[in-house]
């Protein structure tokens, strides 16, 4: 249920951290307003001015998405609790699919705006540090896919699978280890078609940056946040759908496999994620 894109880290890095699914979320949750201006030194120099503009942003949005989205959280984690004890969750898994991108648009709807006006206060010094940056980190990450072969690919992405299964469910069986391997062959990479979508992206946000402070500048921006894949992600979107296809069907077939321990394990993560939620609600 992750959703990504990494190209956009400037405008949209601390979406990532509202939806985290990680340990430490009330840490990182209650430090986002020294957290994020960190994060985004590896990527552009912020003045004085810029950073206390963005502190303030981030207080008022966390006070919002604290009132007002993580009671939703909260609410959908007991659907999720209730239809895994009554075995529900195969008919209900598109309901949370939907539920996850709802947060994630609401998000985004909520953000946008002063996220651009953020991004017209760049400086032209600021924008060629970012973008050249990011250009940086691409080719960076680039290289290093390109250094592995088909083979060491398929067995990273198969660990990475057998890694978050082990973490929601527990210690897997022989059933499941081949469920997860079969699951692995299937997926489809997108390391090249990402490669190829993220700089036809950059380019389309360089143009974007040269008329930030423009109307038609700032329209162009916001657009690329909000619907980032209308830049050259057809085949992107065609992989992600295939995949997305392929982790339903396995993860359900996975769920129809769990024995009663897994069951208690993955309820434990969800009521450990509940009541954080909580927590942050309380604070």
């Amino acid at each position: 249920m992750t959703i990504h894109n990494k190209s956009s880290r400037l405008l949209i890095v601390f979406l990532s951290i509202f939806l985290i699914q990680a340990c430490g979320i009330k840490f990182w949750y209650n430090r986002m307003d020294w957290v994020v201006p960190w994060y985004l030194d590896d990527y552009v120099e912020l003045s004085s001015q810029q950073e206390d503009t963005l502190e303030q942003l981030l207080e008022l949005k966390t006070e919002w998405h604290r009132s007002n989205e993580l009671p939703k959280y909260v609410s959908m984690l007991n659907r999720m609790e209730a239809d895994i004890k009554s075995g529900a969750i195969h008919q209900t898994y598109d309901r949370y699919q939907r539920d996850m991108r709802g947060f994630y648009d609401t998000l985004l709807d909520e953000l946008s705006d002063d996220l651009v006006a953020q991004t017209a206060s760049l400086t032209d010094e600021q924008v060629k540090q970012l973008m050249d940056n990011l250009d940086k980190e691409a080719k960076e990450q680039y290289e290093e896919f390109k250094e592995l072969t088909d083979e060491e690919r398929q067995e990273e992405r198969l660990e990475r699978l057998e890694d978050s299964f082990d973490e929601w469910i527990g210690s897997l069986n022989d059933e499941q280890e081949a469920l997860i391997k079969e699951m692995a062959s299937l997926l489809k990479s997108s390391g090249e078609v990402t490669y190829q979508y993220r700089a036809k992206w950059r380019d389309a946000f360089r143009t974007a940056l040269a008329e930030r402070q423009s109307e038609s500048g700032q329209a162009a921006i916001k657009s690329l946040i909000t619907d980032p894949y209308q830049v050259g992600g057809e085949e992107m979107n065609k992989i992600r759908e295939y995949n997305g296809n392929i982790y339903k069907e396995y993860q359900l077939k996975i769920y129809r496999t769990l024995s009663a321990k897994q069951k208690r394990h993955v309820i434990s993560e969800i009521k450990d994620y509940r009541e954080d939620f909580e927590d942050l609600i309380d604070d």
